[in-house]
């Protein structure tokens, strides 16, 4: 599971036990810190997949570690996934409209004031 969007509704259908930001809130982050995608969220959205496989993949134990994987698989992009996307389209569409941004060829990253304020202070010689 390494698709962005797939990621995204498993870190909604599996939240998190202990949340410090809304996750509303980290997707509309993105706008202005969209490395965070690749950085930060898509490791931790992947730990909560894999912890999600882990823990609700198995339930047949008549059945083999792989058949039972696919099968919770395939129930997942066949109904949760799709329904969650569908129930939470607006972060999707965010989600969207952001890496639509970061492919295109004609934007430049533009800091805030407050990034650049920090990078002056831990890379002085920087000139941003």
């Amino acid at each position: 599971m390494t698709d962005i969007y797939d990621l995204l509704a498993m870190r909604l259908l599996f939240p998190p036990d202990r949340v410090v930001v809304p996750i509303d809130k980290e997707i509309k982050d993105l706008f202005v810190y969209p490395e965070r995608l690749e950085t930060s969220y898509r490791h931790e959205w992947t730990s909560i997949a894999t912890r999600a496989l882990f823990n609700h993949g198995f339930t047949d134990h008549w059945r083999t570690d792989q058949d039972n994987l696919d099968r919770y698989l395939g129930s997942l992009k066949e109904q949760s996934i799709p329904r969650c996307i569908h129930n939470q389209v607006g972060l999707f569409q965010m989600l969207g409209a952001v890496i639509a941004i970061q492919r295109s060829d004609n934007t430049i990253p533009f800091p805030d004031p407050r990034r650049r304020s920090l990078m002056r202070l831990i890379w002085p010689e920087q000139q941003q």
